[in-house]
């Protein structure tokens, strides 16, 4: 069971990604338990290290989702972050919080795939160790 954290303002957005999470499961068999935070405020207010994946919007409301991250990342070390956005530029800054990867909205199935494969393999790479 991988545990996914989506953490994102917009509700169609939010809608999307969990429909891939669901036709990926459907596709490849993995299970996956889903969270969703519409903001970064929402998932630091009590964060525990239990996600494997946070999925996180760079332009949020209140706390943007770089900030989000680099406070994640003081409390977990591990989880595999993936920024969402609809500006490449972001990219580059998600290096200083060791994001895997982003996806750039519009969101696209295929872009998901390729994402979740990725971490997939690291996870079971992770798990060997």
């Amino acid at each position: 069971m991988i545990r996914v954290a989506i953490v994102e303002d917009d509700a169609e957005v939010q809608g999307v990604l969990q429909e891939y999470v669901r036709r990926y499961t459907r596709q490849y068999g993995t299970e996956f338990e889903v969270t969703v935070f519409a903001d970064g405020v929402d998932i630091l207010e009590d964060y525990r290290a239990v996600y494997d994946i946070i999925f996180l919007d760079v332009e949020m409301k209140h706390l943007d989702g770089m900030e989000t991250a680099r406070r994640i990342r003081a409390l977990d070390a591990d989880v595999v972050l993936i920024f969402i956005t609809n500006m490449a530029q972001y990219a580059i800054k998600g290096y200083a919080v060791q994001a895997l990867d982003y996806i750039l909205k519009p969101l696209s199935y295929y872009a998901f795939c390729q994402r979740m494969n990725h971490v997939r393999e690291l996870l079971g790479r992770r798990q060997k160790h």
